[in-house]
């Protein structure tokens, strides 16, 4: 905790001096245990989505990243998760609904990959439902405006939350995953028109 406490803000000065950037929806972050799900252009977009929240924040990073034990090390004490990307990952699943349960934040950035080509939102892998749905807890979509470069503003977006709890008497299996995680995506696609929206407003100006 304490690397962390050092390393953050650290981390956070190099990102706004290096990746200047700006954030609208503060307001519709809600208190407590919540899966955070955003759009992903980059390694360095898990600093934009952490840089919302005060406390700390884990996150799902591909199993590939924690292959030299060092830095496995590293982004392991700053929150992250290994998981297998094209498998289902017990151990992820289990370490990532104890810390919901503990009432910590997980984020996850549903595409599975970075979208290298286009700004479009591509198809969400199957994860973010379960997760929010086995917790009880609210998920909290987030809209990149597009890949981040050096020295170039860059905008998020945060939508309010979606609570699944109207379904919380009905059994989990792929029906109701497929309903949720549509929901899931159509949040997306509205923060991210909203976000297009207040970015094209600004550059009138």
């Amino acid at each position: 905790m304490i690397f962390y406490k050092i390393v953050r803000p650290l981390i956070l000065l190099f990102t706004k001096i290096f990746y200047p950037f700006k954030i609208f929806g503060k307001e519709n972050v809600p208190e407590g245990r919540q899966v955070i799900v955003c759009n992903h252009f980059g390694k360095i977009d898990v600093v934009f989505v952490g840089s919302i929240f005060k406390d700390k924040i884990h996150f799902l990073a591909k199993r590939e990243l924690f292959e030299k034990k060092f830095f496995a090390k590293i982004i392991r004490t700053l929150g992250a998760i290994p998981v297998k990307r094209d498998n289902v990952d017990l151990d992820c699943i289990r370490e990532g609904l104890k810390i919901l349960k503990s009432d910590g934040k997980l984020a996850i950035f549903p595409e599975g990959r970075r979208n290298l080509e286009t700004s479009e939102l591509q198809e969400l892998k199957p994860g973010s439902a379960m997760f929010a749905f086995k917790t009880n807890s609210p998920i909290l979509p987030i809209m990149m405006y597009k890949k981040a470069h050096c020295f170039r503003r860059t905008y998020l977006m945060i939508g309010k939350p979606l609570d699944f709890s109207e379904y919380k008497d009905m059994p989990f299996n792929s029906e109701l995953n497929d309903k949720l995680s549509e929901m899931i995506r159509q949040a997306m696609l509205g923060v991210q028109k909203e976000l297009a929206e207040k970015v094209a407003s600004l550059k009138k100006k």
